[in-house]
């Protein structure tokens, strides 16, 4: 064995932190880059941000309207915040309090109470009559339901509070609940001696109340989808355009530059330091961008029956094909349509779901549109079955999908099975 000394040739790609920065720059949402700039504003005191004006064409309306909506959601508060504030100015004693704050503690984020009277008189030490007064006065507080056993109890709460009382809602949520969620009917009206229009009827009610009062109140900031691109078509023409009303314009501050300006080589190389980091930036957003709106603008092109007609026209499309369209890297397009979003005159849709696979000549997405249309051309009192769908795509449309497919991209719609859809009046 010998030991030699050689020299070799060999091109590798070197990721550099500033390169890693622009590949993540580019998979991230509008509203992560957002973040991102004010984290680098706080790094490089050079970085000033400023946000943009509103955009002119929109309704002065249309502004308040979202100015509500922003505000509803800053001044959400909790549950408990909101059970304690109606308690406010009621005069109780120490006992009935002590029990009450124990009650509204117990309860979970959906407002149900998994505790008895039993122990909690037990736990605080009190008479259970105490107890039962505290949770009777807790379960009249808004929002009506809460502090509810389970779900049929929490209707139940709902239902006695209507300004007109329905006997036969109430007779069948705290008797008849189970076999009348699984559309059991014609059990229930051999028992009860109604009509299945009356049940029908029942339905429709217990539709219009909330199986989760608690959820109305919580402490989650209310989250919001804003689109990362708004596609629009004006004079037979598809414009692209990319959201960046919020996110604010990165500029150099050339204040504070005159301001700490010095001969001192060190703080003059930390100028210079900042501002190629600065000038990177600049770079990546820019370049951000761009990719963004040749995928767009490609997309628009392979995708040109959805956005003309509609996502029953969705096409099987890969990112391999896009990314070979636009001389790109099949990862690039992945990154730049990750968890983004995009404004189409049919609605909003993430950018993923244009790349669908085939399902015998046809996406999924447009499977799944033509599951719901069909749902909903159904008859209400001879709902279809998943066969019968299965059928239907073949018969009318020639696609074929196994039963347990229709199913899962049914469950995926959230739409119920026959058995539940049926109406009976």
């Amino acid at each position: 064995m010998e030991m030699q000394l050689t020299q070799r040739q060999e091109l590798k790609v070197a990721l550099t932190k500033e390169l890693v920065q622009a590949i993540e720059l580019l998979q991230y949402s509008t509203v992560e880059l957002q973040s991102l700039l004010h984290e680098q504003a706080l790094e490089n005191p050079f970085i000033e941000l400023r946000e943009r004006k509103r955009l002119i064409h929109r309704r002065r309306e249309q502004t308040d309207r979202m100015d509500y909506i922003e505000n509803v959601s800053a001044f959400k508060h909790s549950l408990p915040s909101h059970l304690h504030a109606q308690l406010v100015g009621i005069r109780v004693s120490n006992e009935h309090k002590k029990a009450l704050d124990y009650l509204i503690a117990s309860l979970d984020e959906w407002g149900y109470l998994h505790t008895t009277i039993a122990e909690a008189a037990c736990h605080l030490q009190l008479e259970e009559t105490v107890v039962s007064n505290a949770l009777h006065m807790l379960r009249s507080l808004d929002p009506a339901g809460v502090g509810a056993e389970n779900l049929s109890h929490c209707l139940y709460l709902q239902l006695i509070r209507l300004p007109e009382r329905d006997e036969l809602a109430e007779t069948i949520v705290t008797e008849y609940f189970e076999p009348f969620v699984n559309k059991k009917w014609k059990e229930i009206k051999a028992k009860l001696g109604v009509e299945l229009s009356d049940l029908q009827r029942v339905w429709e009610l217990i539709r219009t109340l909330h199986p989760r009062p608690g959820s109305l109140y919580n402490d989650e900031q209310m989250t919001y989808i804003v689109p990362d691109v708004i596609v629009s078509y004006d004079n037979g023409t598809w414009t692209v355009t990319m959201n960046e009303e919020i996110v604010p314009t990165v500029v150099w501050n050339e204040a504070y530059e005159r301001k700490v300006q010095t001969d001192d080589p060190h703080v003059r190389k930390y100028i210079e330091e900042k501002r190629q980091q600065f000038q990177w930036i600049q770079r990546c957003l820019t370049q951000r961008a761009t990719t963004m709106e040749k995928i767009t603008l490609e997309l628009i092109d392979k995708q040109r029956d959805y956005f003309e007609k509609g996502s029953l026209h969705m096409k099987p499309l890969t990112m391999r094909d896009v990314a070979a369209s636009l001389n790109m890297h099949e990862s690039t397009v992945s990154r730049a349509v990750k968890n983004k979003y995009m404004q189409t005159p049919h609605g909003l849709i993430e950018m993923r779901r244009f790349f669908t696979s085939g399902v015998d000549d046809a996406s999924q997405e447009k499977v799944k549109s033509l599951i719901a249309e069909l749902i909903k051309q159904e008859n209400s009192q001879k709902p279809l079955s998943d066969q019968n769908i299965a059928d239907l795509l073949e018969q009318r449309y020639n696609i074929c999908v196994a039963r347990r497919t229709v199913a899962k991209y049914r469950e995926q719609l959230h739409i119920p099975p026959a058995s539940k859809r049926k109406q009976y009046a």
